[in-house]
């Protein structure tokens, strides 16, 4: 059996609420309609659909997260790290540096760079959990947008997780473009953050959703655990393309 992320798993198991809104009925589906009873459920499932992508969203954060840890723990040689993901926490720290005001404080800092971060280009020598984060690469995923969700995993070496998702979806029986349907999720989310009443997702629509999410998060999932394999191991999978460096 593929392996999965924790984080796939606590996503799946985050789910549990939102089933539990979708079973408040303001009145019995026998019962007539009114006014109340339609707002009460309209209601719910904005909330729903508002829940839904917080909790994708977070999956998204934790599966990068979860990458960082994998790698923190083998601590592989830095040759076998994507540039990209080695380049990103040196350049946060110039950032960081950058922005101190002139001084023996930013003095130091620069000399510490020097030290602690050449370490971190040398191909053979393993990489230091000192030097990167996982709270790091997770900001770098600021919303659900295709291309931010692009460029986010391909720090992790991860060639364009979007269409790597449709292809399994596909192959799952779901014909279904990522990029696409995330924006048409994500849309309707923001609308309904930002006031918009007229957004309405009934109950089949939210049914849909999930079940969208829950497949593109289990793609995701292989995607990670193909790019930690990688990195870790002398041992590729065959899963999910990866940035062949």
């Amino acid at each position: 059996m593929q392996k999965k992320l924790a984080a796939y798993d606590d996503f799946i198991n985050s789910t549990t609420e939102l089933h539990h809104l979708l079973s408040v009925r303001p009145t019995s589906p026998l019962a007539r309609r009114t006014d109340g009873s339609t707002q009460l459920e309209n209601a719910v499932h904005r909330a729903y659909l508002v829940l839904l992508v917080a909790h994708f969203e977070g999956f998204a954060k934790a599966a990068l997260s979860e990458y960082v840890d994998e790698v923190c723990t083998v601590r592989p040689p830095a040759r076998k790290m994507p540039p990209e993901f080695l380049e990103l926490f040196t350049r946060d720290r110039i950032q960081e540096i950058a922005s101190l005001p002139p001084g023996a404080d930013r003095v130091n800092r620069t000399r510490r760079l020097f030290t602690a971060f050449s370490d971190l280009w040398d191909q053979e020598r393993s990489i230091d959990p000192q030097i990167i984060s996982a709270k790091t690469l997770a900001r770098q995923m600021t919303s659900l947008k295709p291309d931010v969700i692009r460029e986010s995993f391909s720090l992790i070496g991860v060639d364009d997780i979007i269409t790597q998702a449709t292809s399994h979806l596909g192959s799952a029986g779901m014909s279904v473009r990522v990029d696409a349907k995330l924006e048409e999720i994500v849309n309707k989310r923001n609308l309904i953050a930002h006031g918009d009443y007229s957004i309405k997702p009934t109950a089949t629509e939210l049914e849909e959703y999930i079940e969208f999410f829950m497949a593109v998060g289990d793609a995701f999932s292989t995607c990670v655990v193909q790019a930690i394999d990688m990195a870790c191991t002398l041992r590729p999978t065959k899963s999910c393309p990866v940035i062949q460096r």
